[in-house]
């Protein structure tokens, strides 16, 4: 039997976007979501999670939008004048030009640490698993593969020896964004098999679910995507091709190596 994970990011960047992610939990694919707790909305939206006991939930480190959790003295070279983070196109663009947006891993490193605490401080727990988003800084990515360590917190990192407690490393399925500009109706991304799930006994497809309010256009151009998404992971069509081919849906919890 093939095995799918379906992560949804962004659960708290906005209210609405966590609205979509447990519709797509309740009503489609979705096992997994991963809060971003430096977020307005994360609070609130951490609360509807104690009713959804299925779904595992995990830490997703953002250092493109929003505030720092940490000191603003501690990152300084990670937010500009108004001690906002630096955007991710501004990041992007730094890594096209082979340098790190994130000066030093010891500002990586403060950052991500604060954010694994504040998501302690909302939830009462650790996260599920640890992951990233946007970009990949490298010292993002060695700062968030040490602390899983630390931390004992599971990890699918996009470094070759970065991963932890992570018993089997899925297949990373073609993002469904290749996919809309050729205008193909959402649930044709699994329907037609455009990621490929079909060619591996093992899958991971990375989407962003949500509806939509005033907070995400200001604070972001991925928009009508989410929609999408959410239409494409909850569609009937995608749940009959799931159940015809006898794909197991699954979460981290599944691929978590227990530790005694």
């Amino acid at each position: 039997m093939r095995r799918l994970l379906v992560k949804a990011d962004d659960y708290g960047f906005t209210e609405a976007i966590s609205l979509g992610i447990l519709k797509a939990f309740r009503c489609g694919l979705v096992r997994s979501t991963a809060v971003m707790v430096n977020m307005p909305d994360a609070a609130s939206s951490v609360r509807w999670l104690v009713q959804q006991p299925g779904l595992c939930v995990g830490l997703h480190v953002n250092v493109v939008i929003g505030k720092p959790c940490a000191d603003l003295s501690e990152v300084g070279g990670m937010i500009d004048d108004h001690g906002q983070f630096h955007s991710s196109a501004y990041c992007r663009t730094a890594l096209g030009a082979g340098q790190d947006p994130i000066p030093d891993l010891r500002q990586a490193r403060c950052e991500v640490e604060a954010q694994i605490r504040r998501f302690i401080h909302l939830t009462g727990h650790r996260p599920e698993y640890l992951e990233g988003h946007a970009i990949r800084s490298p010292h993002l990515l060695q700062a968030m593969a040490e602390l899983a360590v630390e931390y004992d917190l599971p990890h699918l990192s996009y470094l070759d020896d970065g991963s932890y407690r992570i018993r089997e490393i899925p297949h990373r399925s073609a993002p469904v964004y290749d996919f809309y500009p050729r205008s193909i109706r959402p649930q044709e991304y699994f329907t037609h098999d455009l990621g490929g799930i079909l060619n591996y006994d093992l899958s991971l497809v990375t989407m962003h679910p949500g509806y939509l309010d005033d907070a995400i256009y200001r604070m972001s151009s991925f928009t009508r995507v989410r929609t999408q998404d959410l239409e494409a992971l909850t569609h009937p069509d995608t749940l009959k091709w799931v159940e015809d081919h006898q794909i197991q849906l699954i979460s981290f919890r599944d691929l978590t190596e227990f530790r005694r």
